[in-house]
Formats: structure tokens, sequence, C-alpha cells
């Protein structure tokens, strides 16, 4: 149970009361953190991290994972940010999450195996499913012996480059589903390009792709959307809690003149908005507009710091243990990640108007005409 904080310890005040239990499990991420710091290895980071568990969880106990939620997820990567750990952490852990839930999931064993413990890294290149049809990058599923031929593209996907597979929604004709890719297999193409902090994000194409029924499925129709949309906001609330812990960072790595009082400021809200946001998904309640307006206030936060910390006249008063090169970059690439400010702050717009809409019950339903269903519409519980 989180509650509103009384203490007045700046060093751990995060507007909310922790658990015992929560409170070890930070300490204990703040000392694998501590580790990584200093090594700018992203190998080293994800086997660190995976040795600690990270990766799996929020993957359910019945599928061999924690079973913790987004709040404990949130606070291990707010120490991995203030560590300036790298590597696809968050992109891992959302993928393992879906794994772990998916109630068609045909790779749980060895996959899920596989991931948690830092051999294969499978990133999300999702799509939100309230984006507008302008913005949409549709992958399309059309159905192909035993299974399907996958066509369309995703891009800006963050670690791209070092990806073994994707984890994908795609549209059939009967809905969405959520499969994972091997990048390895006939039809599925990367383009690189080098991000600001040297890292790469990609465009990743697939022509005709071909996957059976039996392989990579994670949900059919029924779930498809749901999943989709639960895995793309716990993407933007683990890169914003990455972006927390990497501004704390800055806090305390800079002379106490180098942060305006905005930005110290800026810090408090974002901790308070984040964690507010995780305890109301882990208690089913959470609203999408609570992600985007937690990711564009990170994103935004993060390059303001960066902007205080480019700008010191002080670099003499720098602890020797802050590497502001890699700061800048880190805040950089993060803020971007997923989309950067002014695309969530348009998101939440958007998202909080159909949400009042709904509370209402100004939305009405449309009957859809009834196709065919495919052999994924039949997926069900394991």
């Amino acid at each position: 149970m989180i509650g509103r904080q009384q203490g007045n310890n700046s060093e751990t005040a995060m507007a909310f009361v922790l658990t015992d239990e929560q409170l070890l499990l930070q300490k204990s991420a703040a000392t694998v953190a501590e580790r990584a710091d200093g090594v700018a290895d992203p190998h080293r980071h994800m086997l660190l991290a995976a040795e600690a568990g990270w990766l799996s969880l929020m993957v359910p106990e019945r599928a061999g994972g924690g079973g913790l939620g987004m709040t404990e997820m949130a606070l291990v990567l707010e120490q991995a940010g203030r560590g300036q750990m790298q590597g696809p952490l968050a992109a891992c852990s959302v993928t393992a999450y879906a794994i772990g839930i998916g109630r068609a999931a045909t790779v749980r064993e060895k996959t899920l195996e596989d991931l948690v413990a830092g051999k294969r890294i499978i990133v999300p290149a999702l799509q939100d499913p309230a984006a507008s049809e302008d913005a949409q990058e549709p992958i399309t599923a059309m159905p192909f012996h035993y299974g399907y031929q996958l066509s369309g593209q995703r891009s800006r996907v963050p670690f791209a480059a070092e990806a073994d597979a994707f984890l994908i929604d795609a549209r059939t004709s009967d809905g969405s589903i959520m499969v994972i890719i091997p990048r390895d297999i006939h039809g599925v193409e990367v383009s690189e390009s080098e991000t600001k902090e040297g890292r790469h994000s990609g465009i990743v194409t697939f022509s005709d792709a071909s996957m059976m029924s039996d392989e990579w499925l994670i949900a059919g129709v029924k779930q498809g959307k749901a999943l989709t949309e639960a895995c793309h906001d716990r993407l933007l609330l683990g890169t914003s809690a990455e972006m927390l812990g990497l501004i704390e960072r800055a806090s305390r790595g800079c002379p106490a003149a180098t942060l305006a009082v905005k930005d110290r400021t800026a810090i408090d809200r974002l901790r308070s908005l984040l964690y507010e946001a995780c305890a109301a998904f882990d208690a089913k309640r959470g609203r999408r507009s609570m992600a985007a307006a937690v990711k564009a206030e990170a994103s935004e936060a993060v390059l303001d710091v960066a902007g205080s910390v480019a700008r010191t006249q002080d670099p003499a008063g720098i602890s020797g243990d802050f590497d502001v090169d890699l700061f800048l970059k880190r805040a950089a690439a993060l803020s971007d990640s997923y989309g950067d400010a002014a695309l969530h702050r348009a998101r939440l717009a958007e998202l909080e108007e159909r949400e009042a809409a709904a509370a209402d019950g100004t939305t009405k339903r449309r009957r859809r005409p009834r196709r065919k269903k495919s052999i994924f519409a039949r997926a069900v519980s394991r």
C-alpha cells in the first residue's frame, strides 16, 4: 500500500510511503546500479539487471516471475537511471511482462527464460492503438498456410540494432494480435540510424514475413489490443522512471547553484506523477492519459535539467563520478524514446477527451460486420 509521505528526508522524499518490501527492493536496486556506475557497457548492465531479477519483476508468478507491479518496476528503473545504466531495461521488462500474461503465448518457456536471463534481447515495436490514422504504421497479418504473412513497418524503434526479435502488434481481419518475430527470418529487415547518444534506433520492415500459428503468438484477437495498450503504457512509465533517476543523479552530481528552482520543482512533480500513475495501474484503475501525462512531464523535465547542466559556469564543482557528456546524451535519447513531450501532450488531450466521453456514456459502439474467424481468434488461455 502506498500512502502520502510525511517525512522531510530530501534524499528519500518520494511523495509516497513505500512498503518494507518496496524499500528493500529500492535499496538492492541502488546497490546494483552502483556496481554498474562508471562502466559504459550496456551488455554488462543487462546481465547485472538479469542477475538481480529485474527483467522478470512484472512476470506473473505462474509463469515463473516475480509477480510484482509497475510501482516496483519503476523503483528499479529509477535507480538504473541514477546509475546511468544503459541497454533496453524497460523494453525487455515489458516484453517479458507481455509473454508472461499473454493468454495465447506459445513461446513462453525457453524464450522467456532466455529473455529474463539476459541471453536474448526482444524489444517492443508497438503502435499506440489510440494513434490517429495519419500517425499509424499498420502491420497487416494475412492468412498463409497454417499461419500468417506480415507486411508493414515500424519506425524509430529503440534498440533495434541490438534486438534478436521484436514484439509487435498486427492487424488481422478479426482484430489485433500480438506476436514475437525473430529478426533473422526471411522478410524482416532492420534499417539502423544512430541516435544522439551513439546508440541506435531503426526502422523494422516486414515484407511477407511468415509465421506459423503455433510459433511466436502472444495474444489473439480477444486480448491483442488490450495487451498492446498495457505494454505501451508500461513502456512510457518505465522510460519515465529512468529519466527521473537520471535527473536525480544530475541534481546530486552538480553544484547546488546549477539547477534552477524550477528544475528541482520539476523533479518533485515528476516523482509524484510517476508513482501516482504506477499505483493506479497496479490497482487496475490506471488510465492511459496518466501514462501520457507522465511521459510528457518526464521528457520535458529531463531536457530542462540537461539545459541547466550544459550552461553550468562551475565545471570544477561537478562531482567526479558524474559524466556530463553521458548525461546529456542519455537525456536526449530517453526524452525522445517512444515519443517526445509534444507528442504526448497532444495524446494526453485526446485521451482525456475519450476517457471523459466514455465515463459519460456518450461513446457509441458500432456493430462490426461478421467475418470468418482467423486461426488466432481461437487461441485459448493456457
